[in-house]
């Protein structure tokens, strides 16, 4: 690295130093909240269904997306919602005097340099299949300790976790290291959509293709990702596209394909000119995926914490643990052993997938047991009202002690 990228990088952290300073002293604003997702570059995950929850349904708050990306400022703005540049002079203010910070991956959601009297609620991205953060021996790196030192911002601990279940709960608490106490059993914000009575339908589903389905039905593939990204994850499964489009043609099937954030630039590059599979884009669905899930028959994943979610809609999944043996040596180790928390049929390749893709359809109800079981394990609550919960717990928290309150010494 050279001196002045150094040296440029050395000045980043003394700003947000100062600025953490400052925001230690400043008193934060029960009705500022300020929402941010994936490291401030999408607008999806529990972050934005609590954010469109609070929007709709406490107008005593003044909620505001923060991002660094115009894609996602054009959308929220046509929305009807606020929105500004995380790292603009409003968005900076506003981090300042904002009471609540509500993020999904970890405090570069937001400005977490500006978090020191906010109260940060954490909201996850996924009921944990994968060993992660402080659990995960292979991929998680962390911060330096220099840099911890440096820069007490990055120390900052959520005061609250939102988890589905108390085996989640125990999980999420050892793997972030944070007390007990702060992770609460509220369930997932964007699995309300599930169990709403009306929905805003996608753009995807207003199209031609989803207009013309006819008897034609519809399957959502969901590999999780690989080494962060860094591996080209279609690759691994669409070796053979034209015979699995034929396949699915002969079943009237319809399979869209949506990867994980870490591949979308990857999935840009693939070709979208066949008959029965479809690789969604953002545009798709607004950048959020959950919004279609209830429109899909069918599910196939591999290791994603998808599944885990698509088990409220009670639906056929199928599994497709390819290259299993890799993925725990390469990738991450699980918590669970597979096959115990995995209800459904387990494929070995694309043959295999598709001929599950038809027993599923003509028989749903086969592994309902399997599916009860494990849905039990992991959900606590099959209501639709998270957001409400996690709302009444924040507001919990703003009560127990004045955001401007001298701190005892």
């Amino acid at each position: 690295m050279s001196f002045f990228v150094r040296l440029g990088e050395i000045c980043v952290w003394v700003f947000k130093d100062m600025v953490y300073l400052v925001s230690c002293v400043i008193p934060g604003s029960r009705s500022i909240w300020v929402f941010g997702a994936w490291f401030g570059a999408r607008y999806s995950d529990n972050s934005r269904s609590l954010f469109e929850y609070v929007n709709e349904n406490c107008p005593n708050i003044r909620a505001v997306w923060l991002t660094g990306n115009n894609d996602v400022l054009k959308l929220v703005r046509d929305k009807g919602y606020e929105v500004c540049f995380a790292n603009s002079l409003k968005g900076i203010w506003l981090s300042l005097r904002a009471g609540i910070g509500v993020i999904c991956t970890g405090n570069n959601d937001i400005n977490g340099f500006t978090t020191g009297r906010q109260r940060i609620i954490n909201l996850e991205h996924g009921i944990p299949l994968k060993k992660i953060v402080y659990d995960d021996r292979i991929s998680y790196k962390g911060h330096s300790n220099l840099k911890l030192f440096l820069l007490p911002f990055l120390r900052k601990k959520p005061r609250l976790v939102s988890a589905t279940s108390l085996r989640v709960k125990n999980t999420v608490s050892g793997a972030l290291r944070v007390p007990d106490s702060n992770v609460v059993i509220t369930g997932y914000p964007r699995n309300d959509v599930f169990f709403a009575q009306k929905r805003e339908k996608t753009p995807l589903e207003a199209g031609l293709l989803l207009r013309d389905r006819k008897d034609r039905r519809l399957g959502i593939y969901m590999p999780t990702h690989r080494r962060e990204g860094r591996l080209d994850v279609l690759s691994l499964f669409f070796g053979e596209m034209d015979s699995i489009n034929s396949r699915l043609r002969e079943q009237r099937v319809i399979l869209l394909v949506k990867v994980h954030y870490y591949h979308l630039e990857e999935m840009q590059k693939n070709p979208s000119e066949y008959s029965n599979i479809y690789f969604i884009q953002d545009k798709d669905v607004e950048q959020d995926i959950y919004s279609l899930l209830p429109a899909v028959d069918f599910l196939v994943t591999d290791y994603s914490s998808v599944y885990f979610d698509y088990l409220l809609l009670d639906r056929p999944i199928i599994f497709a643990p390819f290259d299993m043996e890799e993925y725990l040596r390469d990738d991450r180790e699980l918590y669970y052993g597979y096959n115990d928390v995995t209800p459904g049929p387990k494929a070995g390749n694309w043959d295999e997938v598709l001929k599950y893709i038809g027993e599923s359809l003509s028989f749903p109800e086969r592994y309902a047991r399997e599916r009860d079981r494990v849905r039990e394990m992991f959900h606590t609550y099959c209501d639709g009202h998270s957001s409400e919960r996690v709302y009444k717990e924040i507001l919990g928290i703003l009560q127990a002690k004045p955001l401007g309150a001298a701190r005892k010494r």
